[in-house]
């Protein structure tokens, strides 16, 4: 009995150690500057005018590991963190807490299940990693992007809308976004799959070792 209390402390210990690694990995990624061209570490310069982020990849990685809940902590470190860089890097549309905040909570809230599903439909692992990261990652996008449209009215000023409005909407609908969202999944599925097994394989490592030692 002594044990299982003495195991079941250890594996509270691992996650939270694992919890608290991937918040300071998402703190890093959305704060600290570059210095190459692009706001933070955790973006990527596609052109002079686009960017895409790879902050959200320790979200699913962690969430894809520590389950709904530890997932749901993630995604909102990931919003508070994102909602801290919209002021550090003048970013008006994500200052608003339901543009920053709010879809990264469901984001983080929904990936174990969506990556469960799919190691049970898919076979291969690496392949159901591949293909649930890549769509949460354009999941993410469109949580945003609705929610994106209010701040934009705002920050824009209402009477933009109209014909004036227009351009905004085209360059986001057939330019920025569907650009930015397939670079962010394919980043997603190949960086977060790859180091999600590896990272999965050394835990079940060191839990084997534990299980002979005792």
């Amino acid at each position: 009995m002594k044990t299982k209390v003495l195991k079941s402390n250890k594996e509270k210990v691992r996650e939270m150690t694992l919890l608290a690694m991937f918040i300071a990995i998402i703190a890093v990624l959305g704060l600290v500057p570059s210095g190459l061209g692009s706001s933070s570490l955790g973006f990527i310069k596609i052109t002079p005018n686009i960017e895409a982020t790879i902050i959200h990849i320790p979200v699913l990685i962690g969430a894809a590991l520590l389950g709904r809940k530890m997932g749901f902590y993630l995604g909102t470190a990931f919003g508070i963190v994102s909602l801290i860089a919209a002021f550090i890097y003048s970013s008006p549309f994500f200052v608003y807490p339901w543009v920053s905040v709010l879809p990264r909570m469901i984001f983080g809230f929904v990936i174990y299940d969506v990556v469960q599903f799919f190691l049970k439909v898919i076979k291969v692992k690496y392949v159901a990693l591949l293909t649930s990261f890549f769509l949460l990652t354009v999941v993410h996008t469109m949580l945003v992007l609705p929610l994106l449209w209010t701040s934009f009215t705002m920050v824009m000023g209402y009477s933009t809308l109209g014909e004036a409005f227009v351009p905004y909407i085209t360059f986001l609908v057939t330019y920025f976004v569907p650009i930015t969202a397939i670079v962010e999944a394919v980043l997603a599925a190949i960086i977060g799959g790859t180091i999600f097994l590896r990272l999965k394989l050394n835990l079940n490592k060191d839990d084997e070792s534990e299980e002979l030692s005792e």
